[in-house]
């Protein structure tokens, strides 16, 4: 992606390694989304072999049974037998790591392991069947053909994935976008390196200096300003052998700054003092020894199956409060002057800005003050409907919109006002690592007593604790307990206001 300008600067044009010409802003930015899309192809497709083994197990189980016996009404037992083992087998997958991004064309390698998953969970059938003593009510015939079937049916899953790798790979959709940070005045050197042992395998951004007065060479406010336009799926800090040389920046600060960037951040080829920043993982990459700082949260799977839960209950959830929303609606319209709800500008994923939905419970101001005040207890402002909708949350009910609409999630980091991410990213280290996921409705922070005015640094910080706490251990379980904890909070809390 050579040659993109930067948004905070667009008089700036950036010498990017490869020579290309410099864009224009809006150049740069469809030249952007035309060669990367903001979708990692392999995390999809790993989203997609989970559901095809799903319905792999669960099909078969009924082909296997019309072999057996025909048409024959097909028993509830059969039915219930085959959607279990099919939840199963997939479970088993999820934790031996084989819906990981590393999903290539190894395809014995994938197919074995999906056999001993699928043998796993027909020998638990088996003993679950003799331990209820039900055993006799399945054919065995019926049982032997779902088996082999079964092992037939996700090898056959693999090889359709192993071959659109292959196919996406000759086409170049693999290949990983690239950008290098230079501490060590030897980015360019690095770069090569990497472009001539895996020169099909990675598109280079562009080397970073972190020096951001020097005006020579593109520094990492740039890269801060280019990462919004497309999917960057690794990060180099390249730092020089600490016994040569004394780092040139605060290295913890810098660390903080890419970990605003959804994507891999690693160390190479030595770590030095960080701080209480975590090591992840040490690997080789592309051949190249380094330290993980930083991971790209939600994997292939996890951001499938988010995405699946925000669908589904926020379709639900939409049902089912229409009539209350279209009561509230009413409510707001006859309590005051002005439009029914309330449109702000905030920082979601990847820090792209978007427009949070929200029932209106404040007098309305034509010409808003742009320092967005944070509401206070007993506030002026807010009407008296107003009172009612914030204490209860029913303010926030039209947020399932951007829910849907892929803005936001069910469960996540509540988004700020653009005004207060400005002010809050200068004093928190770490602060805009909240990003790094879709904001939330409702989340960890607020379930633990975190929620209404933060009118110290320290609530601000403490909330930001539980938010990066939240990124690094998401799970589906979690997300459906921070939902109920919202709902008994609602009803007893008092924070809000």
């Amino acid at each position: 992606m050579d040659g993109l300008p930067t948004t905070g600067r667009p008089e700036r044009r950036l010498s990017f390694d490869g020579g290309a010409e410099a864009l224009s802003w809006s150049e740069a930015q469809n030249d952007a989304r035309r060669r990367a899309g903001s979708r990692d192809p392999l995390k999809l497709l790993a989203g997609f072999v989970g559901i095809a083994d799903a319905l792999v197990i669960f099909l078969l189980s009924e082909v296997a049974f019309v072999l057996r016996h025909g048409l024959e009404p097909m028993p509830v037992e059969i039915l219930s037998t085959s959607v279990l083992a099919s939840l199963l087998t997939v479970n088993v997958l999820t934790i031996s790591g084989a819906y990981g991004t590393h999903i290539k064309d190894r395809f014995i390698a994938q197919t074995g392991q999906a056999a001993r998953a699928w043998t796993i969970v027909f020998v638990l059938l088996l003993i679950i069947g003799y331990l209820t003593k039900t055993v006799s009510d399945f054919s065995r015939l019926w049982a032997v053909l779902w088996y082999l079937s079964g092992l037939l049916g996700l090898a056959a899953v693999r090889l359709a994935a192993t071959g659109a790798v292959r196919r996406w790979k000759t086409r170049g959709r693999l290949a990983s976008t690239v950008a290098i940070v230079d501490l060590s005045g030897r980015g360019a050197e690095f770069a090569r390196r990497l472009q001539r042992n895996v020169s099909n395998q990675i598109r280079l951004v562009g080397v970073f200096s972190a020096d951001e007065h020097e005006l020579e060479r593109s520094h990492v406010g740039d890269l801060l300003d280019v990462a919004p336009l497309f999917r960057i799926d690794e990060i180099f800090v390249v730092v020089a052998d600490l016994s040569d040389v004394i780092m040139p920046v605060d290295l913890p600060l810098l660390l903080n700054r890419l970990g605003t960037i959804p994507t891999n951040v690693r160390i190479c080829p030595l770590l030095p003092e960080l701080g209480q920043t975590p090591i992840r993982d040490t690997a080789l990459v592309y051949g190249v020894p380094v330290l993980t700082v930083h991971r790209r949260p939600l994997g292939a799977w996890s951001s499938v199956a988010k995405r699946i839960e925000d669908l589904a209950v926020g379709a639900v959830a939409l049902v089912l409060l229409s009539p209350v929303m279209a009561m509230v609606a009413l409510a707001v319209k006859l309590d005051s002057p002005g439009p029914v709800l309330f449109r702000q500008k905030r920082q979601g994923f990847n820090n792209n800005e978007f427009i949070v939905l929200k029932f209106r419970s404040m007098t309305h101001e034509p010409a808003p003050d742009t320092t967005v005040v944070q509401a206070v207890r007993n506030d002026p402002r807010v009407t008296r409907i107003g009172r009612f909708l914030r204490r209860s949350s029913l303010d926030e009910l039209p947020q399932i919109f951007n829910v849907l609409r892929g803005d936001m999630s069910l469960v996540g980091p509540r988004p700020h006002a653009v005004a207060h991410n400005e002010q809050y990213g200068k004093l928190i280290d770490g602060y805009l690592g909240r990003h790094r996921v879709q904001p939330g409705i409702t989340g960890w922070a607020q379930v633990n007593g975190l929620r209404g005015e933060t009118d110290t640094i320290d609530k601000m910080r403490k909330r930001v604790e539980f938010d990066l706490n939240y990124i690094n251990n998401w799970s589906i379980i979690l997300d459906f307990k921070i939902i109920v904890l919202t709902a008994i909070s609602i009803l007893f809390d008092r924070h809000a206001y």
